[in-house]
């Protein structure tokens, strides 16, 4: 009877990792939640850090805006005079009001200017786009940070709109205001500490910084989704990171530009969206090893034991009790452990009355073997006296002949009875007990016949011990009474053929009379025809014939049966 196993099932749904994948599943929601909140964190940190950087320079922002706001403002009010070519002399009184004030210029409709603080007049306006605006229409019109024609310094140009007495453009009076020293301005104004502040042009160009002289033009279009303002967090500049903050000043290409170092990765910035992600996620992972662990040490330990004693009671061991190494597992576990003590109890009591039914009804049949075979010596005896009381040659050898095959069966349960196992035959004792009797029964010493067997021993059912007994016993006496009348030998091998699942039955004799070499297998005495019947009931395959060697073989070739019907073997 084959052990059937069950075959593992894979590591993916094992009870530990389904468990995990549940509470992955079950703990996903809250880790996302956290994942969006780090997310609002981290924008409300940076929002934070942008902030932080405005106020500590808002006072500086202010004056700068209420600066270039003036100046504006002094431009209009003296518009008449630096028509009439007092630029010079509006100069003069002005710069000590704006100290960043580096010329005042009147241009022309063409753009030409024909009245300058500095230099000599007739030297084209610098940014003819801010000029065409004027034309335009447009009242003030402030400029990027460009080289100036006379000084050659760092300015921005503040234009002013000059009309006509009846509206027509006529060209502009303007500002150059000098970068570094707006820049300077800013630098007194601001609170806190490592904040460095600079004047920033829409080229990208910074004045009066000592950490950053060039940013990314391209910074300017943050400016265009945020209020006047924009933070760009972490930039490397040099050897370190900073936060950089860009706003614009009015409507013009004035900027002011603000850094200080990057807070890093220990600061509240950092941190606090850190934590809102972190600790769920530093959960996430205690909670999963927790329950690798607890599954481990409350379930699957457990289980192992359980596993390892329902081996134990399946190989027949009921004594061991699983309960008494059970004591500290936990109680649902505990139960199922009691449950099986209580099984392998009754299974115990259950099996104890089969091998006690077993025991009863072995003997009956050892009993019932017995007292046939005592039967058939009975049988065999009366067979004796009868053949004693008969003159007649033939009527005693057929009398002889039956006296043969009830010893042949005879044999078959006296070897049943003695054998441990009833429902199977070892073949080997079977067939010497068998052959042995029949050398005494017919005379191999007296003839002068050499018997000989080699035998592979084989288990065979109970039910084909009589067939192949008797058909051993014709096969054998056929030898005899064909072979020569004194003399030769006879040989039986039995062998198995592994490879084509065959049991084969051979008997040899030699020193047949030629001429007769075929009456063997033609012959339809009584001895054919139960060899043939017999080979039949075992389904076998009979064939007999010479040898070339001047033996003459007969051989019995019988299928091994088959796994449904081999005979029971007890572990």
């Amino acid at each position: 009877m084959t052990e059937e196993r069950v075959k593992p099932r894979t590591a993916k749904s094992s009870l530990r990792l389904r468990l995990l994948a549940t509470l992955a599943v079950a703990l996903t929601p809250i880790f996302l939640l956290s994942g969006i909140q780090a997310w609002i964190n981290a924008e409300q940190s940076l929002d934070q850090r942008r902030l932080e950087l405005i106020d500590a320079a808002d006072d500086a922002i202010d004056d700068l805006a209420q600066t270039l706001a003036t100046a504006e403002s002094y431009l209009q009010f003296f518009e008449p005079e630096i028509l009439e070519g007092g630029c010079g002399e509006v100069f003069e009184r002005l710069s000590t009001v704006i100290p960043s004030l580096n010329n005042v210029v009147r241009f022309n409709i063409d753009g030409i200017s024909e009245c300058t603080a500095i230099g000599e007049p007739g030297f084209p306006i610098t940014r003819p786009a801010a000029f065409e605006r004027l034309r335009l229409g447009a009242e003030i019109v402030r400029t990027d940070a460009f080289e100036g024609p006379v000084s050659h310094t760092q300015l921005f140009a503040i234009h002013s709109r000059v009309e006509t007495a009846f509206g027509a453009f006529d060209g502009s009076v303007s500002f150059g205001i000098n970068a570094e020293r707006l820049a300077e301005f800013l630098h007194n104004r601001v609170r806190g500490d490592n904040i460095d502040i600079s004047i920033a042009s829409t080229d990208g160009r910074v004045f009066g910084s000592s950490v950053i002289s060039q940013f990314e033009p391209d910074w300017l279009n943050e400016l265009e989704t945020n209020e006047g303002n924009a933070l760009f967090p972490d930039v490397q500049i040099g050897d370190e990171r900073h936060d950089v903050v860009i706003e614009r000043i009015g409507q013009g290409g004035v900027y002011v530009l603000l850094t200080r170092p990057s807070p890093g990765l220990f600061s509240e910035f950092a941190i606090a969206p850190a934590s809102a992600i972190g600790l769920p996620f530093l959960a996430f992972l205690l909670v999963l090893a927790a329950v690798w662990v607890a599954v481990d040490r409350l379930v699957l330990k457990w289980l192992a034991r359980l596993k390892r004693i329902a081996f134990i009671y399946g190989a027949g061991r009921y004594k061991i009790r699983a309960g008494e190494s059970f004591s500290s597992a936990p109680e649902e576990i505990l139960e199922l452990a009691l449950t099986l003590d209580q099984m392998a109890e009754k299974i115990e009591s259950r099996d104890g009355s089969l091998r006690e039914a077993l025991g009863k009804r072995d003997a009956a049949v050892r009993e019932i073997h017995h007292r046939v075979k005592n039967n058939l010596q009975i049988v065999t005896s009366f067979l004796n006296l009868q053949s004693r009381q008969v003159s007649d040659q033939g009527a005693k050898s057929a009398l002889a002949s039956a006296r043969h095959r009830i010893d042949a069966l005879s044999i078959v349960h006296q070897t049943l009875y003695q054998h441990e196992r009833l429902e199977a035959v070892s073949l080997k004792p079977f067939l010497d007990g068998l052959l042995n009797h029949l050398s005494e029964a017919l005379g191999f010493e007296d003839t002068g016949i050499e018997a000989s067997w080699d035998l592979q021993d084989a288990d065979r059912d109970a039910d084909d011990a009589i067939p192949l007994a008797l058909f051993a016993l014709e096969a054998v006496t056929n030898a005899i009474k064909h072979g020569p009348t004194f003399g030769g030998k006879i040989h039986i091998e039995m062998t198995r053929d592994a490879e084509a699942r065959m049991l084969n039955l051979k008997i040899t004799n030699t020193a047949r009379p030629v001429g007769e070499d075929d009456e063997e297998s033609n012959s339809t005495g009584l001895g054919s025809k139960l060899m043939t019947a017999f080979s039949r009931q075992l389904r076998g395959e009979l064939s007999s014939g010479p040898d070339g060697n001047g033996n003459y073989v007969v051989q019995l070739s019988i299928p091994e049966p088959t796994e449904a019907k081999k005979p029971f073997s007890a572990v």
